[in-house]
């Protein structure tokens, strides 16, 4: 049985490595699987079209040089559906940065071209309650430290709003930040109602409205016209925190800071004055619509997770199981339960003692792990796990630089 074993295993890896080699000489292939490490490799190694040079410029943050070619390519393209993707790309940056006018745009070209891509229709109420808002700004940013909270793993930052003074979980999980409708209430701020729903790490659909901060402080940032979900009181992690402190930082706050570190053991964080001026060699971090892929490495092989600044636990998906089969035997099968906006879901999962990883450049040790059985929610099919900060709090600093992409552990 053993020796059959081995041999299904050995068979299975190479069929793995004969379709990763297909994959490799595949640009189309790479970009539907969302492979944006593989496909900026193959972009620097050979002539690619100007589409793929586009998507991997803005998957590591390029962002201006990409909008340029991605206009210049639909300018030139028949293909309604390359179009169509070119113009997902530019809503995504858009979205990220917080020209919701720009992302509204793209959102009706979409849909002028395929009027039946549900994702457009379920997101054009959010972009239509946005967009006549003025961008997301940074009035200023300057280097500085701030004292922090950390709450079950969490960082909890220190913000002005207005004259009022809050505390909130930094979260890049979140494509915009969020708060509870009793916060926007303290906060005295309008709120609008939108048609349509979020996805969560329970797998739940959320409903939700939106609310715009004028002005928010952290440190040496000050940000005009944030955007802000409004969520019950009811919801996790709401739920669980006091008046002042149920509020969340999300993906458009977090690409404000540029270039930023926390210590988890002096609870402190810095913004730092520097950003790089471009993607290092080695970054280990990619953005995917409004996720970020962060590069980790588990037995010498390469394995993309999704970012999560908000999670507690780091969690891996049934992807992961697929590509290391070998683990499950020993795993002690069981129901986790995953909780965050939008409730709780028992998913199958299986259990291990501990896995060791690479990530940032020092070794970090998940303990216990859980790998899930099921997908989740819409994410867990692209990433092999979510990464959150049971990992990222190992390291005596944890340093994040967008201009470089890279995510740093000392």
């Amino acid at each position: 049985m053993r020796l059959l074993t081995t041999i299904v295993l050995a068979l299975c890896a190479l069929h793995t490595n004969v379709y990763a080699q297909s994959q490799a000489a595949d640009p189309r292939s790479l970009y539907d699987s969302h492979r944006w490490f593989e496909l900026r490799s193959l972009a620097s190694e050979r002539q690619v079209d100007l589409f793929y040079r586009a998507a991997v410029e803005m998957a590591f943050h390029q962002d201006e040089r990409a909008e340029q070619d991605l206009n210049r390519y639909i300018a030139t393209q028949p293909s309604t559906e390359m179009k169509v993707d070119a113009r997902e790309l530019l809503l995504g940056t858009a979205f990220r940065s917080g020209r919701y006018q720009d992302a509204l745009v793209q959102a009706q070209q979409i849909l002028a071209l395929k009027s039946d891509a549900p994702d457009i229709v379920n997101f054009l109420p959010t972009l239509q309650i946005l967009a006549p808002f003025a961008r997301q700004t940074i009035v200023s940013r300057q280097p500085s430290t701030v004292r922090i909270e950390l709450l079950d793993q969490n960082l909890v930052l220190p913000v002005a709003i207005g004259e009022a003074s809050g505390n909130y979980i930094l979260d890049n999980g979140f494509s915009l930040s969020g708060m509870s409708e009793s916060e926007a209430k303290r906060l005295n701020l309008t709120v609008n109602t939108v048609a349509t729903r979020i996805d969560t790490m329970s797998g739940a659909p959320v409903t939700i409205r939106i609310a715009i901060v004028p002005d928010l402080i952290l440190g040496g940032l000050h940000l005009r016209n944030v955007a802000f979900y409004v969520l019950p009181d009811d919801q996790p992690p709401f739920n669980q925190l006091p008046p002042g402190h149920r509020g969340i930082l999300g993906l458009q706050v977090v690409l404000a800071l540029g270039h930023f570190a926390w210590q988890p053991k002096s609870a402190t964080f810095t913004i730092y004055r520097d950003i790089s001026s471009g993607p290092a060699r080695e970054a280990n971090l990619a953005f995917d619509g409004s996720s970020i892929f962060a590069r980790l490495a588990f037995r010498g092989r390469p394995v993309d997770m999704s970012l999560d600044s908000g999670a507690q636990n780091t969690i891996l998906y049934p992807a992961f199981a697929r590509q290391f089969p070998d683990i499950e035997k020993d795993g002690v099968i069981e129901q986790h339960r995953v909780t965050g906006v939008g409730g709780s879901a028992s998913i199958k999962s299986f259990t291990l003692s501990s896995l060791d990883f690479q990530l940032g450049g020092r070794n970090v040790i998940l303990k216990p792990a859980t790998v899930l059985l099921e997908d989740n929610n819409s994410a867990s099919a692209r990433f092999k796990g979510n990464l959150g900060m049971s990992l990222l709090n190992q390291a005596d600093s944890v340093e994040v630089d967008f201009g470089s992409m890279t995510l740093t552990l000392k």
